[in-house]
């Protein structure tokens, strides 16, 4: 039950991420999804390099006392390595 709360809460932050434009792949940068990344079994997203300290601030809020396991998600997010502009959008480059 509280995953499909942090699910939905997530979906709106990477919806807002995903409307906000770029124009060269150095614009993006990748973050963690929720309160955990990737090496704390997570998943991670891409958004413009702008937003992230807003994103980082929010993100560290809502997580307050949260403690993330130390193993690598298996999450396909986590396979990126890097942030991409495509279609004037970040999104997960490989």
């Amino acid at each position: 039950m509280i995953a499909g709360l942090v699910l939905a809460s997530t979906s709106g932050a990477a919806a807002k991420g995903a409307a906000a434009v770029c124009k060269a792949d150095s614009d993006c940068v990748l973050v963690p999804d929720d309160c955990c990344g990737c090496t704390g079994g997570g998943k991670q997203k891409a958004l413009p390099k702008k937003d992230r300290a807003g994103a980082e601030r929010a993100r560290q809020a809502r997580c307050a006392g949260t403690l993330c396991a130390e193993v690598m998600s298996q999450d396909p997010s986590c396979a990126a390595t890097s942030a991409i502009c495509k279609e004037g959008k970040c999104t997960l480059g490989s």
